[in-house]
């Protein structure tokens, strides 16, 4: 095959029309120019610019291969900045796993703003539960997962917090205590519940029991579900209350209000994190593991 200075000299070439000029644009002696022609054509096995005593001109074949020797070489070009970027952290593809209450307001506004810095970053986003993040980091089918915490089997991982929020009330629009600006969580204590699954959602699950139980009350479970949407529209249908992450407030639902809790309990907490494999070096990942997080 050619090389790229194979390639630029037959483009330098048929731009002049001139071995002459040509050798000096590639400065280098005119018969090391003719012989390097030469070679080329002999590679590609046929004749790419026809040569008199007086002119020198492209033959058919050789309009085609300029078009094609500047794509290529412009690919080549492209091939090595792309490279140097990516070392660098500028460029690449990041395949990152979600939990689905992340894509209502928080993940958008984090790429949004990382691309601004970054707009050659490609991002893979695959909506999991925490559980199925833990699964495919340890496959390395993901890179990082947006995840709620705690989670198990993650010892092996890296972890830092992007966000804290709070859990507030989801009643159906004609609750009696939905006009309230807050409420205890023990106001709620004869109330059915819509509360997230078990065995999809473990963490959401748990912290419904324990907030409840730390408000004095064991919750009466209408129905669960692993969809935060399909929860309020399980609570706008009056089949029950529901405990939600605060981020739940950005995506107004006309059957629902969210009404803040104003008990003092840390069960009421939530957290959100990063997880990422610890051999991951990658400098793109690393630079959005460090715009998004807390400090």
């Amino acid at each position: 095959m050619f090389s790229s200075k194979l390639l630029q000299k037959f483009i330098v070439v048929a731009e002049e029309l001139n071995f002459g000029r040509a050798a000096q644009r590639l400065h280098i002696a005119q018969p090391p120019l003719s012989q390097a022609i030469k070679r080329l054509e002999e590679i590609v096995g046929v004749e790419l610019l026809a040569r008199t005593k007086r002119s020198v001109n492209l033959t058919l074949a050789g309009e085609f291969f300029l078009e094609d020797a500047r794509r290529l070489l412009a690919l080549e070009e492209q091939a090595i900045a792309n490279a140097r970027r990516a070392k660098e952290g500028l460029a690449g593809r990041i395949k990152l796993g979600l939990v689905g209450s992340v894509s209502y307001g928080l993940l958008p506004d984090f790429l949004a703003r990382f691309r601004k810095e970054h707009p050659n970053a490609v991002f893979d986003l695959s909506e999991l539960s925490s559980k199925e993040q833990i699964q495919e980091l340890h496959g390395r089918r993901i890179d990082a997962g947006i995840l709620r915490v705690p989670v198990i089997n993650a010892a092996d991982l890296q972890m830092r917090t992007v966000i804290r929020e709070r859990m507030v009330a989801v009643l159906p629009h004609k609750h009696r205590l939905a006009s309230q600006s807050s409420i205890s969580l023990a106001s709620l204590s004869k109330e059915r519940f819509v509360i997230f699954s078990s065995d999809r959602v473990p963490s959401l699950h748990a912290k419904t029991f324990i907030a409840c139980y730390a408000a004095g009350f064991s919750p009466t479970v209408a129905l669960e579900a692993w969809q935060m949407l399909t929860l309020v529209s399980l609570v706008a249908a009056e089949i029950g209350v529901a405990l939600l992450p605060s981020q739940i407030k950005s995506t107004p639902h006309p059957g629902v209000v969210f009404v803040d809790l104003d008990d003092q309990s840390e069960h009421l907490n939530l957290e959100i994190a990063i997880a990422w494999r610890k051999d991951n070096h990658s400098p793109l990942l690393h630079k959005f593991i460090e715009a998004i997080c807390l400090p």
